[in-house]
């Protein structure tokens, strides 16, 4: 189940957002996601959000159990309603370059990377889904200067990965 395995990889981005509020329903939450129990992550997210409607933590990780449960349009709702409340965490746009990604809008996948990766630049994750979203958009520069990154800051990821050291021209047609 590889969309689950990239939902819970990114998670590592949560734990480069400090949260002041440090909700347990919130914290139980994003274990249960970890552990890919997604029912029960979206149930432990609820019961966060029900508490606590302006707790955009919980939003984001029940966004992101929706996304690997392929339930999109309530993973973007959640998602999007996270990002108003606070713009500051990277997994938030992560997870919403993922749902554009799964929803065949690789523009907006490419804006929402940028944006998690501005807010989390070390992470290389962020910058492998937007050289494949720039890939779908036939942007080939773009791709490679994200790979190269990800070849510069996390040599490890691109050995694994097999990161690529060109991209094929393609065709929008």
């Amino acid at each position: 189940m590889r969309f689950t395995a990239v939902v819970c990889g990114a998670l590592a981005l949560a734990g480069t957002v400090a949260h002041a509020d440090g909700g347990t329903a919130s914290d139980l939450c994003q274990s249960a996601l970890r552990k890919a129990a997604l029912p029960e992550a979206v149930a432990l997210c609820s019961r966060a959000v029900d508490a606590n409607p302006a707790d955009a933590r919980a939003l984001t990780h029940r966004g992101g159990a929706f996304l690997a449960l392929a339930q999109f349009e309530r993973a973007y709702e959640d998602l999007a309603r996270s990002a108003a409340l606070d713009d500051g965490n990277p997994l938030t746009f992560y997870n919403l370059g993922v749902y554009f990604d799964k929803t065949k809008n690789p523009e907006k996948a490419v804006e929402a990377y940028s944006t998690a990766i501005r807010l989390s630049p070390g992470n290389p994750v962020g910058y492998y889904n937007r050289a494949k979203a720039y890939e779908r958009l036939c942007r080939s520069g773009e791709a490679l200067r994200d790979y190269q990154k990800i070849r510069e800051i996390a040599p490890g990821m691109a050995s694994a990965r097999a990161i690529p050291t060109s991209v094929e021209a393609c065709s929008s047609n």
